[in-house]
This record gives C-alpha cells, structure tokens and sequence, in this order.
C-alpha cells in the first residue's frame, strides 16, 4: 500500500535541541538583571544535566481535526539522505514577486528543492524561500541562504515536510530539480526506528491497538515505552533562574514520570475511550461531546441552586495537552525524543538521518477514497532551535472583584496579565503554554516567587495554556492573557503591590525569559450611603416666619461593612429665583456661607437598631412603603431608612424660596471609615420649600363715577382697561387672576330687583356696592367669575363687555404667588366693594352734519359761520380743504383739519324739527388763491363722555361740499423757453416751456387761459409769424417727443402750437416751425393771458446751427497670420456712450465661384472691450480696444479678421447723425 502524504492534515517536525546552549543563553539572560549571583549559581546547577543532553533531536506531529486519531499508535521511521530522488518538475512557473525576488512554481508537493541560478548582485546574499500555501511569514515552510560571493553558479538546496512553490531571492536563470513528497515518503530505505502511542494497559475497552511499542529492537508495554520516552525526552531543565527585575523565579521541579502516566491511566484515558469507538470514523471523532453533571459553584460555604453542568469534548481533551504541554506530548504519543549520538542507546541514535511519521487510518474521508490508507509526514534532518521569544507589550489590569462575604471580610480581586500573541508558522505552532508567577514588590529578591500555575502529580507544574483574549477578528485575538485569580486584599491595608512574570514555552519545552509587569491596586471604597428621597415642607401661619420640616429617606449597604453612624448635613440657603444655584462654598468640611444656616443630624446603630440624633426615624421595607422592624428582613443590599427633622422656621419676608443642599456619610465598623461625603459635587441633592405666604393686590381708588367703556368696535363691542398694583413691586407673584361679576347676575344673587330707568349710574353702582358688602365671603366669590389669567408681571388687562350689554361690570385681581399660593378673596366682607373696579359700555350719541356759510372777504381772507344741531354738547368744529374733487368727496381723504374752531358760547336756539339745540361758531380762514376753486367741509366733535348719562359722544358726519374760488393776484405763470432742433438738416426747431394755469373751463362763468406765440425768421430774416391767442383747452394735447403729423406739420412759413399731458401741476406747451436753412436764427415770443387780461411773456433767441468738427479713421498698421490677419485702427472720435460713435469693420473677398463673400462686425465705441486680442477660429470679426497704447497716439483698437488670401478690410466710424467716414486695405 503506497503511504499518502497529507501535510494540511497530519505533519511532523524535528527540532536539533542544544541544551548546553539553551542553558547558556538563559543564564545571560538572567545576568543581565540584578540576579547575576542567582543565575551563576543555577548555571553550575543544572551543567551536568544539559552536558548529556547537547544532541537532543526531538520529533512532534500533529493531526487535523477533519483527519481524526489513528486506531493505534504512530511508526517512526528514519533514512539517510541520497541522490536517487531528484527530478525536473513536469510543470514550472515564474513570475515575479510584489517585494522583490522571483516566484517558482513546480506545481506539485515537494520534500527538497534544489535551485542552480546566477545572483543578480554577487556582492549580496542569495537563497530560496519555500512555502506551503502562500508567499509569507506564517506560510514558509524552509529557506537556503548562500552567502555574498557563493559564486556564478551558486546552489541552494531545502528539505521541507512540503512545499508547492517558492521565492528566489537575488537571482536569475533559476535550474530547479525537486523531491516529490510522494516520493520521499515511499522511497524504499526508510527503516521503522520506533513504536510510538497511547500508554495504555490491557483491557482499556476501546478499540485501540494494545500492541507493544518502543524502540523496534526492544519493544515493551505501552505504559513502559511512555515512561521510556519521558525518561530521555523530558525537557533537562525548565524556566530560567531569575525573572526580569532580578528576582528569583520559582523554584523548578522536573516532572515525576511515573506519576505523569497514571495520571493519564485515571483521569484522561476514561475520557477519551470514546473516540476510538469501532463505529466512529476517524473523521468524524472532533464531533463527539456529551454532557455531564457537575457540582455548582460554591463560595463561602454557600453553593448555587440552579443544576449545573459541563460540556465533555474528548477530541480538545486528548488534542490540547498533546500540543501545548512538552511532558504530555511524550507521555500521549505525539512526540520522541532521540539522539545524534548516543553511547548507551544506540538503537536510538540518528546522525543526520531524516525521519518520517506514518499512521494507518480505516475510514480517513480524505481524497484518496473511503478504504485503508496509510498516511506519512516527513520531517527532514533537525533544524538547530536554541531561544523563544519572550512576551512583549505585558500589562497587568483588574479584570474582577469578589465583594466580602459575610460582610467585613476582605475583597479578593483577579488580574489579568495581557501580552502580545505571537504568530504561528506553517510548521508546527511553537509557543502553546506558560507561566504565570507573583511577587510582593516589598519582599527580599532572594525570596522566590510564588508559582501560579497547577502542580503536577507527583511534582512540578502544569504550563497553563495560552489562547487568544478574544474572536479571531476581535481585538483581542492579537492578545494572549493568564489570570490571577481570587486574590485577597487585605483590609486597611492601603491596597496590594504585586510583580507578575511570565514566561512561555513551545512543544519542545524551551522557555522564554521571564518578563516583568507590576501592578497596584487597592479594596474598592465602602460602598456609601444612599439619598433615596428628600423633602423640604413649609406652612404659613399668618407670619413670614414659617415653621418647617425636612423628611429623608435613606438606604444604608449592609452587606460587604457593617455601618455604626450615619451622618447627616443640611446647609438652608436662600433663593432669589426657582433656578437660582447655591451660594460659593457650600460644603460640609467649610464653615456655612452668610445668610445661610446649618444642621446636623444622624443615626447611631447598635447592633441593627438605629437611633437617631436631632431627627426621628423609622426602619422601612425593601420597597420603601411599609415600616418594619429593624434587621435583615430590611434586606443586606440597602436597608431604607425614614428621618424626620423639625426646621424651627424658615423667614420668607425677604426671599419666596429656601433652598437645602443634603449630604451623608456613614461610619463603618471596619475598613476605610468614614465614607466620603455624598451626593458628589456634579450629582448634588438639593430640596426647595417655596413661600406659602400669600400676596394680596392693593385695593383700586374709588373713581367719581362709573367709568366707561371705549367706543364699540368693529365688531360692537366696547373695551375696559382694568388697572391694579401689587405690594413691593410685585415680588413674588406669578399669576395675577382677573374676575367678574355683571350687575345682573350681582343683583339675583343679593336679592335685589331691577333698577328704574330714571336711576343714573351712580345711584345704580351706590346699590351694587352696599349689597356686595351685606354677603358673606363665600358668596361673595360665588358671585364672580374668573375670566383672565395674566403673568406677574402685568398690571392692566383689556376686558371685552358682552356686545350691547347695558350692565355695570364689576371687577376686582387675586394673585398666585411663585410657590403656588393664592391670596385670600379681597376683603374684609364688611368693605369689599373698596377692591373692586366698575365699568359699563357708552351709549353713543352723535350730532347733526354741520351747516357751513362761508364769506369771501379782501385779500382773500374767508369768514366762516358754522352750525349743527346736537343732543350731546359739541366741544369743536374741524375744517377741511382740498382742490381736488375726489379727495373731496370723503372727509377722510382730505388730509387733516385745516381750522379748528372751539365752540364756547351755549346754544340760543333748537332744531324746529328735533327740537336739539344748534351750536354755533365761527372763524376767518385764509386759502391759497388759485383760479381752482377750494373745496370745504366740516366735522362737528362732541365732547368725550356725559357721565351722568352715561353717554360718550362721537364726531358728526361731514358737512356737504362748499365751493369758495379766491383768483390769484399776479399774472400767469410760465416757464423760460428752450429749443432744440430735430431734423438731420438741422432746420426744424422745437421750443418748449410750461405753466400751472388751469386748462379746463372753470365755474363760475370764469374765461379761460389763452396763448399766443411770435416767432422771427421762419419767412426768412426780419419775417414775423404770429399764431394767434386760443384757449389753453382748444391746443391739440400731444405726445411731445416727435413732431407734428399731418396738415399741421410745420412747413415754409408755418408754427404749431400744441400742448403736452399735465403732470405734478403743470402743463407742457410746444411750439414747431422749420427755419429756410440751417444757419438762419429765429426769435420766438409765447405770451400767456389769463382770465382777468393779465398776461406773462417769454422770449427765446435760436442762434444758427454750427455743424460738429469732421473725425478721421485709419489702418496704421497690420500682421498677417496662417488663419487670418490682425489690423491695427485709428480714430480720433470719441468714445462716450453719449456721443454715439460705432466703429464697423468689414472684409470682402471672391469665393471658390466668385461671388464676393462678406463678414461684417459693428460695435459702439463706448462698448469695445479692453483687452487682449485672441485668435479666434469661430469665423466671425473680433474687436478690441487696447490694453497700452505704443507710441502714444497710435491706433487704439485692433480687429482680428479670419480670412486668407486676397480680401480687403474696410474700417468705417459711423456717428449718431448717420455720418460715416472709412479706410480701406488690401491684402
């Protein structure tokens, strides 16, 4: 049967172990501390121990947990090395590598590599690095370095347990010849060394081979040859002498081999029997778990009630100690040890020679089928392994405390010492176990550390096993952790001060040096007292000293330290406002602020029986809401407690709030005591007692009437501004609450029927007060009604009175204080009705429109004569003015009163129809004269209130229109002429001016306005036209701004008079005439004549037109491109927006049939842009005004022209008149 090499399933590794060496090292490592005596002394110790064993070759394998244990045990076999083997690889790949080097690629499993190549830098080292899987650390498998100056060729040759590809490093033209793992494992000289498996006795019950093992030459019971193989393998010395910081290390004890096989006989072996049940395939035996009962957790001779249990895995039970601990690796048949020589067992002597691993499985579920098949790892010749590293980045932190049990005792607390994990290789995962010893820091350094690891049976120690402190992609998969658990602090004692050192150990049981972390760490503080509630109540008792009180609960823990005092500290402090935050200082340790007092109080235990001191108290349930008797059944996690404090008073005269900041401490029967006060700072416990003393508003003045409502609204109804004032401004208060009460419903509720109509509102309010006062208190805020809740801060109201009520509205303010206390209803009884206000809503009343009778004196003076009949007596007239009909026809346009006229003498005569008196006044009132009339009316005003009839008056409406017309008593305005001309001959003239006289015909019988104009030189000179006087309203009324249209366009001896739309007051007039050339004058003359013949001149002179100097343009200068031509331009015309100047560039060539082609760019010069010239290839005309002129006065402007050939560029300056003038080139 061909053996079958699996290495991802089942490999093998053999390690050349110099003990000499590794003691050596470990000695040094120790001198360098302050235990140099120490490790000099354990050096000459163990010398004759690791002297016998400097040849050591020791040989693990390890198997996957989808391949499963083999039903017996392991073959060892060993070879020398030979040259038959070697073969060209049928496939090989190159490519190569992303840092550096040359990936090979043989694509089959490999024993040895051997690689033939030229360095690529002779002067640097070379070799070949192997691997299983990947190109990396953890993958690589084997390596071959050739040293600087090898030579051209140079040859490098690797022996792995497989290897599929490689990374040649500093070379070329690689030769490469392999050993295929497939045939190194069946190569025909391999000769069985060694039986190696289980140590067992007959009789185990399971379905392993019980057969014989050891040597082939001596074979012997299982349980000899696991003895045989500890007693020459077993590890010659363990951990170094002395840990980091010079202090001696625990003392080490070579395991006791006997004891270590019976331990395997009793407790793992019953186990593990299952896993080699002849049911079970191999495969499948990493599935196998059942479930056992164990004993719950007990702490404190207490154990916990729920059913417990564990979960059994016999895979991880025999797999885990097997690979991680060096002794049990032997003792389970997973590893042996040989030698290179050796005198008194030759048959276990090796040389040089290569070994081999094989097991036979009956159901694998490999590849290679259901049936037998025997697999083989090969473990080429040792490689040389001296040191491990030791833990980096080491820390020591808290990781659980266990609170005192019973109360009183001290904590105990685990730590948990954190290092950096360190990373497997392909081969055999090296590091596995460790460690873990403590240290008082105030110990001698001669004393050793105590050893935290389990014992043996028999004697020395299990290494603990590492695993990572989290999932593989938590942080904590890059840590490895042991813990320190349960450890005692003791009380008082100011904390613990330990030094933890840690070293690890691989399969092969070299370890690290130790390493060194401290740690401190002290008892948890005692638990403190807890504030559960808190309240502070006040009462009033007719004073603002008011007694208090303050009630507390509070929960005391009594199960980790018994308490004996508990002390309790209230500091009382003023408040300005709700929010308003302690003052500075306030602390229990300093002395009490100003203005603020203090009190202390407490409770003392005997036994579980408080008393209290300055307070009472009560012993409450678990849940605060029943009293019981003191004791545990109050519950050990926080007895609660109720204490009752009297506060002799506090003075709300000066403040509406006092505030108390609370703090507690306990005294504690051990440990740590007294407790730091608490709350702390930032999570300080305050209660408020806000002022129950009320604050009643101060009673209205009594008014000499009933007061009235404001006149209706929009929407009838009449308004009431109810007054109050509260004493000291107002402090205090939060709410001010209006109430109401309407004569009506008053007069029911007292008995009292409905008053006569001849009652004025006096005697009716005289009625409502006396039978106010005659109720009791209860009735009298039974009869009111609250209506209106306003802020503190307010000091009126707006009441709205029912729509048409005619009652007397009484009213009257209480007040709610900021702490919620509401002032006593107004009183006493006997004279209440002082703190009520009334009101009723007006009956209006309003006089007739006036009459008004206007005299026109001289100078235009107006004497007026008003009259209007009213029931209500009128205090005023207003007059009003305006000379625009439409404002007239409401007063209220009319802008505001132009006289106001008092009326002081009292009516002599009644309305004959309404039999109401007529008032009458009168005044002189001087206008504007104006040929427009003045249009006036007049309001009559009343006076505001009657209030003995309980009546308000409003103004009148407005008289009817009256017309007075007062002419003026100067001439016509009109405004100085100016001309203009418009024609591009420059012949035809226009004159303009204006005037304020009125155009439409006034009333009256008035005339109207009439012009006439006079204008020299439209016949020619010294020829007078005249168009005579007409009517400003006969002028045709035209749009001015272009010339006349039609029969009346001026023309030969012809002027047209028109007019333009009046604006702001003013009428625009015109006069056209056309002169017989452009430089004869003219002498225009307009006169104005108004009404009464006065008339007003004005004269123009029109000078003779003198036409504008000629500008030039010209092409100074031009450059010719491959796609077009740049020309330079001049003109002395200039560039203003207002002169309205455009500069036109024009190129014209022949086309492909001659036709002329043309492309043309106009841009006023005000709007050429300054810049930079660019060549444009969008076929069009760019122009540009420059940037620098150079020389000065040279062309301003540059156009770019994309043509080629034969054209010619026309630059034309165009003025505002159509004037144009050119320059031409050719090109």
């Amino acid at each position: 049967m061909a053996r079958i090499a699996q290495p991802l399933s089942f490999r093998a590794e053999a390690t050349l172990l110099r003990w000499g060496v590794i003691a050596s090292r470990s000695a040094k490592e120790a001198a360098r501390t302050q235990g140099a005596a120490l490790a000099t002394e354990w050096l000459h110790r163990v010398g004759e121990q690791v002297k016998a064993r400097e040849g050591d070759v020791h040989l693990t394998w390890a198997c996957a947990k989808t391949l499963g244990m083999p039903r017996g045990p392991f073959q060892v076999w060993r070879r020398d090395r030979g040259d038959t083997l070697w073969r060209n690889p049928t496939h090989l790949s190159r490519w190569p590598a992303a840092d550096g080097g040359q990936l090979l690629a043989w694509g089959q499993e490999a024993a040895a590599v051997r690689v033939t190549y030229r360095p690529l830098d002779p002067a640097a080292p070379s070799g070949l690095v192997v691997y299983r899987t990947a190109a990396g650390v953890v993958d690589t498998v084997g390596a071959d370095i050739a040293a600087a100056g090898s030579g051209d060729p140079t040859t490098v040759e690797v022996h792995t347990s497989g290897a599929t590809f490689g990374r040649l490093v500093n070379g070329t033209d690689p030769a490469v010849t392999i050993v295929s793992l497939a045939d190194c494992v069946n190569d025909r000289s391999w000769e069985l060394l060694e039986i190696v498996g289980l140590p067992l006795e007959p009789g185990w019950g399971s379905g392993y081979d019980e057969g014989p093992q050891g040597p082939v030459v001596s074979p012997m019971p299982p349980t000899d040859a696991a003895l045989d193989r500890l007693q020459r393998g077993m590890p010659p010395i363990g951990w170094g002498p002395v840990t980091q910081t010079g202090r001696r290390a625990p003392i080490w004890e070579d395991a006791d081999p006997e004891a270590v096989v019976k331990e395997i006989l009793a407790d793992l072996l019953p186990e593990i029997a299952a896993l080699y049940d002849p049911g079970l395939p191999e495969r499948q035996q990493h599935t196998l778990e059942f479930v056992r009962s164990v004993d719950p957790p007990t702490q404190d001779g207490r154990s916990a009630s729920a059913d417990t249990s564990a979960t059994i895995r016999p895979w991880s039970m025999l797999a885990l100690p097997a690979q991680t601990d060096p002794v049990l690796n032997l003792a389970l048949g997973f590893g042996a040890t040989y030698r290179i020589e050796s005198a008194d067992r030759p048959e276990l002597s090796i040389g040089r020679s290569d070994l081999m691993v094989t097991a036979r499985y009956e159901r694998p579920g490999l590849l290679t089928g259901r049936g037998p098949v025997e697999l083989a790892a090969y473990a080429p010749f040792a490689m040389r392994h001296d040191a491990v590293p030791p833990p980096t980045s080491l820390t020591a932190s808290r990781s659980g405390l266990v609170a005192p049990r019973p109360a009183d005792q001290p904590w105990r607390e685990s730590i948990t010492v954190r290092w950096d994990r360190l990373t497997s290789s392909a081969a055999l995962g090296r590091v596995g176990a460790g460690a873990l010893a403590r240290v008082e820091t105030a110990a001698p350094l001669t004393e050793p550390a105590l050893a935290l690891n389990p014992p043996r049976h028999g004697r020395g120690y299990r290494p603990l096993t590492l695993s990572p402190d989290g999932p593989a992609t938590s942080p904590g998969a890059a840590k490895v952790t042991l813990v320190d658990a349960a450890a005692e602090i003791p009380i008082g004692s100011g904390g613990r001060s330990v030094e933890y050192a840690v070293s690890v150990v691989d399969i092969h049981g070299v370890w690290s040096p130790w390493r060194d972390v401290a740690y401190a760490g002290n008892e948890p503080a005692p638990m403190p007292p807890r504030l559960l509630s808190a309240k502070l109540d006040s009462r009033y008792e007719g004073s603002p000293s008011c007694p208090a009180e303050l009630v507390l609960e509070a929960a005391l823990d009594w199960t980790e330290r018994i308490p004996t005092h508990l002390d309790l500290v209230a500091i009382f402090y003023p408040m300005a406002t709700p929010s308003s935050a302690p003052p500075a200082g306030l602390d229990p340790g300093a002395p009490t602020p100003a203005g603020c007092f203090r009190r202390d109080l407490g409770l003392t235990f005997a036994g579980d029986v408080p008393s209290g001191s300055g307070c009472t108290v009560v012993c409450l349930t678990p849940d605060g809401d029943a009293v019981m008797a003191p004791g545990p059944g109050q519950g050990d996690g926080g007895r609660r407690y109720r204490l009752t404090a009297p506060v002799p008073t506090l003075d709300f005269a000066t403040t509406q709030r006092w505030g108390a900041q609370i703090w507690l401490r306990s005294r504690l029967r051990v440990g740590a005591s007294p407790t730091a006060y608490v709350p702390d700072p930032a999570h300080p416990a305050r209660v408020v007692a806000a002022s129950p003393v009320p604050v009643q508003p101060l009673p209205p003045p009594a008014p000499p009437g009933v007061p009235l409502g404001s006149t209706p609204d929009a929407q009838g109804c009449s308004h009431v501004r109810v007054r109050w004032s509260l004493p000291a401004g107002g402090a205090g208060v939060r709410t001010c609450v209006v109430w109401e009460v309407a004569e009506t419903a008053l007069r029911q509720r007292a008995g009292l029927g409905k008053p006569a109509e001849t009652d004025s509102p006096g005697v009716r309010l005289a009625a409502l007060w006396a039978a106010y006062d005659a109720m009791s208190p209860v009735a009298q805020r039974a009869a009111f009604r609250r209506i209106l809740e306003l802020p503190g801060t307010a000091r009126d109201a707006d009441i709205t009175l029912p729509k048409g009520s005619t009652d007397i509205h009484l009213f009257t303010v209480t007040t709610q204080s900021m702490t919620g206390i509401e002032s006593p209803w107004p009183g006493p009884a006997g004279s209440g009705h002082i703190h009520l206000q009334a009101a009723m809503a007006p009956r209006l009343r309003r006089p007739a429109p006036p009459l008004v009778r206007p005299e026109i004196g001289a100078g235009g003076a107006t004497t007026l004569r008003l009259y209007a009949a009213s029931s209500v007596p009128v205090a005023r007239f207003l007059v009003f003015a305006s000379r625009s009909e439409a404002a007239a026809r409401d007063r209220e346009s009319m802008g505001p009163a132009v006289l106001t006229i008092p009326v002081t003498a009292t009516p002599v005569a009644s309305d004959p129809v309404t039999n109401t008196p007529i008032y009458e006044a009168n005044s002189t009132l001087t206008l504007t004269p104006s040929w427009e009339p003045w249009l006036l009316r007049a309001v009559a005003e009343p006076v505001d209130t009657v209030p003995v009839q309980a009546v308000r008056g409003v103004p009148s409406p407005a008289s009817d229109i009256v017309s007075v017309t007062i002419p003026p008593t100067t001439p016509p305005d009109l405004e100085p002429l100016t001309a203009v001309r418009w024609s591009t001959d420059h012949r035809s003239v226009l004159v303009r001016t204006s005037t304020s006289a009125p155009v439409r015909t006034l009333a009256g019988g008035v005339g109207p306005h009439t012009i006439a104009a006079r204008v020299t030189g439209i016949g020619g000179p010294g020829v007078v036209t005249v168009v005579p006087l007409a009517g400003l309203a006969s002028l045709p009324q035209v749009d001015l701004t272009v010339a006349p249209a039609g029969p009346a366009t001026p023309s030969g001896t012809t002027a047209v008079l028109e007019r333009g739309t009046r604006a702001v007051g003013r009428t625009p007039l015109a006069v056209w005439f056309r002169l017989p050339a452009a430089a004869d004058p003219a002498e225009v003359t307009l006169t104005l004549v108004d009404p009464s013949g006065r008339s007003t001149d004005q004269t123009l002179t029109v000078p003779p037109y003198v036409a504008p100097p000629a500008y030039t343009i010209t092409i100074p200068r031009w450059t010719v491109r491959p796609t077009g031509v740049v020309v330079s331009i001049f003109t002395d015309a200039p560039r203003t927006l207002a002169d309205g100047f455009s500069l036109r560039v024009r190129a014209t060539s022949r086309g492909l049939l001659g036709r002329p082609v043309t492309i043309t760019r106009t841009v006023p010069l005000a709007k050429i842009v300054r810049g930079r010239l660019y060549f444009a290839t969008d076929g069009k005309i760019h122009i540009v005004r420059l940037a620098k002129v150079v020389p000065a006065g040279g062309p301003q402007y540059a156009a770019w022209v994309p043509l080629t050939g034969r054209f010619t560029v026309t630059a034309s300056l165009l003025g505002a008149d159509g004037a144009e003038v050119s320059a031409s080139h050719r090109f």
